[in-house]
């Protein structure tokens, strides 16, 4: 009967927890996608970055949803069962707390060891992938947004281009003029042909173009310059930065946050070790909030569960933010915060079976 009675609350544990996780998928991830959206319009982000930014963005938001999910999701299957007096009958069969934690085990190892991946790796590996993709899409953003026939005007302003024709792939331009100014100081170029180039260590954006000619000089000045060349550069937009500067802490791979000497790289590395042990301690504490008295709703403990997990993930940030200042020992970091939270579920089972922690049938 232990088996009929663990496999039976399993599948109503991981019922109400699929479904909860869905929706409340579907309407974050759904905003995450109109912000995307709205970046990529805005010129921030682009266009062939939005499925690598949607994912990255996707597993961020999977790995914070599962503790919240698989927490409602024990509650809701609790509550109903209370409500139904199915718990009643497993009480008068002699089925206590221990056996309900066992389905709450079962499902909880398996999505543990997925938190886990996706919280010290997986979500930093894509978040690389898609800061790579974003990186090489605004090296080549510049080009994506000319026009052929019209003036177009580089991001620094200061530089206006007219080109006859531009090839489907935009990397090639056709009889080319282009204006600089410098201060007071004119440039008017003339070349039959140009493509972009990207300088592999700096980052830098260049217009080659040529053969072609150069005029210089000041307006109104009797003396100008006429230079005929082959081929040479246009500085378009200078992205000159260290390889890893702009590299954030939540990209870092653990090898390189465990080498950093950096406050926030020591409290990313500790933060992706806790998120998973959230799901842990909520697990442990779903089980004995889900008890409903008899006359109450089913949905009596939601409210109250609601409650713990903003407060256990306030806690988690705030913790974060002390320890990225420097104003809360390392030694401690985010354990204080499970450890109140592991004295809660002990305290709510204390509570339930009246003084004892696991006694085989709940009072």
């Amino acid at each position: 009967m232990g088996n009929l009675i663990t496999g039976y609350l399993a599948r109503e544990i991981l019922k109400t927890s699929s479904a909860t996780l869905l929706v409340l998928y579907v309407i974050l991830v759904s905003n995450a996608l109109g912000r995307v959206l709205a970046d990529i319009a805005d010129g921030d982000i682009p266009q062939q970055a939005l499925w690598p930014v949607l994912l990255s963005q996707s597993i961020n938001i999977l790995s914070l949803l599962l503790p919240i999910s698989l927490f409602l999701g024990i509650v809701f299957a609790f509550g109903r069962m209370y409500k139904d007096h199915e718990i009643v009958v497993m009480n008068a069969c002699g089925v206590g707390y221990r056996e309900f934690y066992k389905p709450v085990v079962l499902i909880l190892l398996p999505v543990l060891v997925f938190s886990a991946y996706a919280s010290l790796w997986l979500n930093a590996q894509v978040q690389r992938k898609a800061q790579a993709i974003i990186d090489h899409g605004e090296n080549q953003h510049e080009f994506q947004q000319i026009k052929s026939g019209q003036f177009n005007q580089s991001k620094s302003g200061d530089l206006v281009f007219f080109m006859e024709s531009v090839s489907d792939d935009r990397l090639e331009l056709q009889d080319i003029i282009i204006s600089q100014t410098r201060d007071d100081y004119r440039v008017l170029e003339t070349a039959s042909s140009g493509r972009q180039k990207i300088e592999e260590k700096t980052g830098d954006l260049f217009l080659v173009v040529g053969p072609g000619e150069r005029y210089e000089g000041r307006p109104g000045a009797v003396e100008h310059k006429l230079i005929s060349f082959d081929q040479h550069g246009i500085l378009m937009e200078n992205k000159s930065r260290p390889a890893t500067s702009h590299k954030r802490s939540e990209q870092m791979t653990l090898t390189e946050l465990w080498a950093s000497e950096s406050l926030a790289h020591r409290a990313e590395l500790h933060w992706r070790f806790a998120v998973p042990m959230v799901l842990l301690v909520l697990g442990l504490v779903a089980v004995p909030l889900a008890y409903i008295a008899p006359r109450k709703g089913r949905f009596g403990k939601v409210g109250y569960a609601l409650l713990i997990y903003i407060l256990y993930f306030n806690l988690m940030a705030l913790t974060r933010a002390q320890l990225e200042v420097g104003s809360f020992p390392f030694t401690l970091n985010f354990w204080w915060v499970h450890l109140a939270f592991l004295g809660l579920a002990f305290g709510l089972l204390y509570q339930r079976n009246r003084g004892m922690v696991f006694m085989r049938k709940p009072a």
